[in-house]
């Protein structure tokens, strides 16, 4: 795994899990043909192109359904940001030795040149790109105002005596890096706040 942070913090780019299904699924995004490549997937890598957003999203219960609706409004800058995440992995990978590469685009072209990556530029709209996000943070926001927030500064849950949260969705912002380091953080600062009886 090898993770790009010259352009840091708004742009991140990297390695990501390259098992077959995780190959099948990032091909499937690109909306290429892509058989040839998923029957050779051993010697396909996924990589990723990460932004630190402006936007904002929300988690909402919705009624008769199970899961919840997440929804997320990216800004015109976040776009902006996205289209030059995805060129400068394109450029990165050629120059490592890539030899055709798949962009999470639908209709994007799959580029085996530099030439290829100034038409993924104009590719990366709102109805084309296929974005995802694997560290889904500040869905329950923490404080000391029950009116204003859905738990203590601790992750107890207001009214319940006996549940409490302990995850990224307590993390007041996305944190524009792997949130594996706060959360930890946070998980045990609250546990020892349990443990001694608070």
């Amino acid at each position: 795994m090898h993770r790009v942070t010259e352009f840091a913090p708004a742009l991140t780019i990297g390695g990501s899990a390259s098992r077959r299904g995780h190959v099948a699924l990032a091909l499937a995004d690109s909306g290429a043909p892509y058989e040839d490549a998923l029957a050779n997937w051993e010697n396909v890598a996924v990589y990723y192109a990460a932004i630190r957003s402006d936007g904002s999203g929300r988690v909402r219960a919705l009624p008769g359904l199970r899961a919840p609706l997440l929804t997320y409004n990216l800004t015109e800058g976040d776009m902006s940001r996205l289209a030059r995440a995805l060129v400068h992995l394109g450029e990165v990978l050629l120059a490592a030795g890539a030899t055709e590469m798949y962009p999470s685009v639908t209709g994007g072209v799959t580029a085996r040149g530099l030439d290829d990556l100034v038409q993924w530029w104009d590719a990366m709209t709102r109805n084309r790109a296929n974005l995802m996000t694997v560290h889904l943070t500040s869905s329950v926001r923490i404080g000391e105002d029950e009116t204003r927030t859905g738990t203590d500064s601790f992750g107890r849950v207001w009214g319940f005596s006996n549940l409490r949260v302990n995850d990224a969705s307590l993390l007041p912002d996305a944190p524009g890096v792997n949130p594996q380091g706060p959360v930890m953080a946070i998980a045990a600062r609250n546990s020892d706040h349990f443990l001694a009886g608070s």
